[in-house]
């Protein structure tokens, strides 16, 4: 009798096993491709890198899930690959945070820090002898965006040939401490406020050697998330003394050949701070010096800007309630009289000079009170002003009738949204950086004339008929300044890392710096 042998049945492996994740990485590469072929001018670049970030981390996650639930690996398999994955991140990422288009920047755990890399050039390094500063002069760069604050800097001719002659550096490239703030320069001296381990710093460098002049310290320790941690505003040099306020309210008066200090008081008392810190550089002119604290904690008022004796640092006038914003007060002539004008978290506001009274204000509310760019004074009646995150920009005109005065927009469009970059003027026309891309605007029509060059969320300032450009990536260019079209003359690598930090320029020497380094060249 024949018999049969049983042949065992062949398990079929259903597609979760092995082609799901597959699936999910091929569903993923194409809503990022989509996304980034878009074809729409308009859409911030800051949104197609979060739809990015969105689609890896939610494929990521999926593909996790999949291999707990669905991989057909042994129990102890997968819970060891489930563990693996924080102990890999608690392991290899010291910190994080992002740049202008929320792109992740990783500090890894085996690089050395800031503050180590830093002690340990000072201590090699030594200090400069700290003399007399001279006197003023037109060419200095005393505060933030220059002296009337509009970015445009009086000095030599640039060299607009870098290929055959490179920019040379007046000393070599070194580090320093943490935080967004310029270099304010007057003279041989080179000013600036870092974050030091769990202190901010004032400091003073010397122009010619880059050696530490003085240092004056205090514990404040501003840190969050997304920018990073450090002081914002660039301190201001005026008469033989230093103002710089820091991110948690901090303004401190310094000498500036010792950087002893005169007086110092915390603008934020009975006052809560704004999310990315205080920011606005502060404003000397007469006998006071001006910030923007704004009115953030339930039942502060009349604290959107405050005036302090530049003497003693007692109060001498505070007026305006709205929240503070990012940018910072500057004194302009409008209407026939000095203002201070300040675009804070929810409006460009004029007050009166003399004793602060606010004038007019003009309602600009913006993604999370992000107003960061500074007015731009067209004339003796029109000013600009813009913001980033899909808000744009818009010319305004100030009138004063018997006393009343009005803030009537004459074009309002999203041709220029400038979110961290404060734009200049020249000859009729508008040159600022639209969501990374350089663009000008004809200041009469708000035509856009062209937008071209990349350049981050980087700064620029004005001299003659060359843009001075700092991009967010560190590289240094210089741009004719036309309506005709973007003209790149020399473009060169000068720092390294996320650089959001205004340049600096003096004499023909420009001086830079981010949240790690500084450097400087000689321009001429």
């Amino acid at each position: 009798m024949a018999t049969t042998t049983d042949v065992p049945a062949v398990r079929k492996t259903g597609w979760l096993r092995f082609r799901f994740p597959y699936l999910v990485l091929l569903l993923a590469a194409v809503v990022i491709a989509v996304a980034w072929w878009l074809p729409f001018e308009e859409m911030e670049r800051m949104k197609r890198v979060f739809i990015t970030e969105l689609a890896i981390m939610v494929s990521a996650l999926t593909v996790l899930l999949w291999f707990v639930g669905f991989s057909g690996a042994s129990w102890p398999v997968r819970l060891l690959g489930l563990a693996l994955v924080p102990i890999a991140y608690l392991g290899s990422v010291r910190e994080f945070h992002f740049d202008g288009d929320m792109v992740p920047v990783v500090q890894w755990r085996w690089q050395a820090t800031t503050d180590d890399v830093l002690d340990a050039h000072r201590k090699n390094q030594g200090t400069a002898d700290a003399p007399a500063l001279p006197p003023a002069e037109a060419t200095d760069f005393p505060e933030y965006r220059g002296r009337k604050r509009d970015g445009i800097v009086i000095g030599p001719t640039l060299s607009r040939d870098w290929q055959t002659k490179p920019p040379a550096g007046l000393w070599p490239k070194q580090p320093i401490g943490g935080g967004f703030a310029a270099f304010a320069v007057a003279g041989p001296l080179l000013v600036t406020i870092e974050q030091r381990r769990d202190k901010e710093a004032v400091v003073a460098y010397d122009a010619v050697t880059g050696k530490q002049r003085w240092q004056h310290e205090y514990d404040a320790n501003f840190k969050e998330a997304l920018g990073g941690p450090g002081p914002r505003a660039t301190p201001t040099i005026a008469d033989g003394m230093v103002y710089s306020l820091g991110a948690t309210g901090n303004l401190v008066c310094l000498d500036a050949a010792t950087g002893e200090r005169r007086w110092a008081v915390n603008i934020l008392e009975d006052n809560d701070n704004i999310p990315w810190g205080m920011s606005g550089s502060p404003l000397v002119y007469d006998k006071v010096v001006v910030v923007n604290s704004g009115c953030q904690r339930e039942g502060v008022t009349g604290r959107g800007l405050v005036a302090y004796d530049r003497a003693t640092g007692q109060q001498v006038w505070q007026a305006g309630d709205g929240k503070a914003g990012y940018s910072s007060p500057m004194l302009a002539t409008l209407g026939g009289g000095r203002q201070v004008l300040i675009l804070d978290g929810e409006a460009l506001a004029g007050h009166d000079a003399a004793d602060g009274r606010e004038l007019w204000r003009f309602p600009w509310p913006t993604h999370q009170n992000i107003n960061v760019a500074q007015p731009l004074v067209i004339d003796g009646d029109r000013v600009y002003i813009s913001s980033g995150y899909g808000h744009g920009g818009a010319l305004l005109r100030i009138e004063n009738a018997q006393g009343q005065w009005t803030a009537t927009p004459v074009w309002q469009n999203l041709k220029l949204r400038c979110k961290f970059t404060s734009p200049v003027l020249y000859r009729g026309h508008i040159y600022g950086i639209d969501e990374g891309l350089l663009t000008c605007l004809d200041v009469e029509t708000g035509k856009q004339k062209w937008r071209d060059g990349r350049y981050g969320h980087g700064q620029l300032l004005l001299t003659g008929d060359l843009l001075v450009i700092l991009a967010e990536d560190g590289k240094l260019a210089l741009v004719e300044a036309t309506p005709e079209g973007h003209r790149e003359l020399a473009k060169m690598p000068a720092l390294e890392g996320k650089t959001w930090n205004l340049p600096a320029l003096s004499r023909g020497i420009v001086y830079l710096r981010n949240d790690h380094e500084m450097a400087c060249f000689d321009l001429k």
